[in-house]
């Protein structure tokens, strides 16, 4: 009896100011919709959405720690450049994924890449740490892995290994250059289907 009691209040309330209704479904709708996006500001990429601060804050450092290094280097030297970019990599029901890289160019260049992911149902960031935690996901990935990186030194990935989700909501692991085979072979990237 108090619960019908309680539903027919509220819904007089609703019947006589259909305007508040509205309102609130509107503001309940817009609260669930988050729209993720990238851009690039003052020279740092910025992301908005869920998640953005943590991530921001995280692409901030790893610009301020690479633009050092390219100034211990270089210093103010005509003969070397620094650029920070982006790249949007999936934006999808599931994923938002983006890169940023750091390129220095001196008389060759190298590049140092870091990716990012949001799960837009849960709303927060995707580590391989917390991937990590999963049963049996280490030995499937490197068995993936190992499939594909015949003739590099890929031992197993680690809780700082890159990746981002595919348009496929696949996973790809990433490795900069120099890091499991040549400088020559540049960034190499493999696919694993978790499913």
């Amino acid at each position: 009896m108090k619960k019908l009691l309680a539903s027919t209040v509220i819904l007089a309330a609703l019947v006589a100011s259909p305007i508040a209704a509205n309102t609130l479904m509107n503001q309940s709708a817009h609260a669930q919709k988050v729209t993720y996006s990238i851009s690039k500001k003052s020279g740092l990429v910025v992301m908005k959405g869920a998640s953005s601060a943590s991530i921001n804050k995280q692409v901030k450092t790893f610009h301020d720690q690479e633009y050092k290094a390219f100034k211990k280097d270089y210093g103010s030297s005509k003969h070397a450049s620094y650029n920070f970019g982006y790249k949007l990599l999936t934006n999808n029901k599931k994923y938002f994924s983006f890169k940023v890289t750091s390129t220095v160019t001196a008389a060759d260049s190298s590049s140092t890449t870091r990716y990012y992911t949001v799960n837009k149902s849960s709303q927060k960031q995707v580590t391989m740490k917390d991937l990590l935690k999963q049963k049996g996901f280490k030995t499937k990935v490197n068995k993936a892995i190992k499939k594909q990186a015949k003739g590099t030194e890929f031992t197993s990935i680690n809780a700082n290994t890159q990746f981002y989700m595919n348009k496929n909501n696949q996973l790809v692991v990433s490795f900069d250059e120099g890091t499991i085979a040549p400088y020559s072979a540049g960034e190499l990237h493999y696919t694993v289907n978790l499913k």
